[in-house]
């Protein structure tokens, strides 16, 4: 039976990635990694079958499927979440998935899809990180409002290689011991994250009610620096749950100095901001006359 004859032209393109298995084959040889990697695209496989998926192909360590259903999406991410969570760790490494769905028109040719869509969906996958599921802003329109509760929208970016810009969402799960919650992130007063940010004798702080800022030269950004190293729109960072994460967007790189650890660079990356440090723009932070101290209160 091909795709075809099973799913309409437009439907929820789903992509799930596992997270750290080159590490894996690295720290428990090829033998033992590739079992447990079968064994998690096996569960993965049911799961979304289960949810009234069709699995088209792998796509490395992970798998690309469809959905006729949006709300099938999510529920698939969640269970896909919880079977990888429940496998037994090899070499003291725990596995973990990324996920991202995208809703809309495909080109349907055999066993395969392809078009905008497909490429949307794989874009998004690059925005998530281990444990969590990113949907695109039309995914989530066509979801039931139980569904719709539990994502909550990420700041505006442009995908690599899509031309418009997207307002993607972010679906959260968190595990606490042996049980998985899936929670959209509402946090208590006196438990919500914050970020002051400081440069000069300016400041300022992050927090659910403003959650993100840009960092760059450009007139429009929050933290504003005159640099020539750093771009215009250099890098941002949002809340994401309970965590800031700074993502480079430059040509020069983001330095990172976290304190008690060596500054590193970011170059088209992210990284969860911890404890204090100092972020700087195109160089290092030795050398910079801009430097932005951060810290988590």
């Amino acid at each position: 039976m091909t795709v075809s004859e099973t799913f309409p032209d437009t439907c929820t393109v789903f992509f799930a990635d596992l997270a750290g298995s080159t590490r894996l084959y690295e720290s428990a040889g090829d033998a033992a990694a590739y079992r447990l990697v079968e064994q998690c695209l096996l569960g993965m496989r049911q799961e979304i079958q289960a949810c009234g998926g069709r699995v088209i192909k792998n796509t490395g360590d992970g798998l690309l499927a469809v959905f006729s259903d949006p709300n099938d999406a999510p529920e698939a991410a969640i269970r896909i979440h919880n079977v990888v969570q429940d496998l037994p760790r090899v070499s003291g490494q725990k596995m973990a998935v990324r996920v991202a769905f995208h809703t809309g028109t495909v080109i349907v040719s055999e066993e395969d899809v392809f078009g905008d869509t497909v490429n949307v969906a794989a874009r998004l996958l690059e925005l998530a990180t281990p444990g969590r599921a990113i949907a695109s802003e039309q995914c989530v329109q066509e979801l039931k409002p139980e569904w719709r509760n539990l994502l909550h929208p990420l700041q505006s970016r442009s995908l690599r290689g899509v031309s418009r810009l997207t307002a993607p969402f972010e679906l959260v799960c968190e595990s606490a011991g042996d049980l998985t919650v899936v929670q959209s992130v509402k946090l208590d007063a006196e438990d919500a994250p914050e970020l002051r940010l400081s440069i000069a004798n300016r400041w300022l702080t992050l927090n659910a009610q403003m959650p993100s800022a840009r960092l760059g030269r450009a007139a429009s950004a929050e933290i504003r620096v005159t640099d020539t190293r750093a771009s215009r729109e250099h890098a941002y960072i949002e809340l994401r749950g309970d965590k800031f994460v700074l993502v480079d967007r430059s040509s020069n790189g983001t330095f990172v100095a976290i304190d008690g650890e060596r500054e590193f660079v970011l170059s088209h990356e992210e990284v969860v901001l911890r404890k204090r440090g100092q972020i700087a723009l195109g160089r290092s932070s030795s050398e910079s006359h801009d430097v932005i101290e951060f810290a988590c209160l």
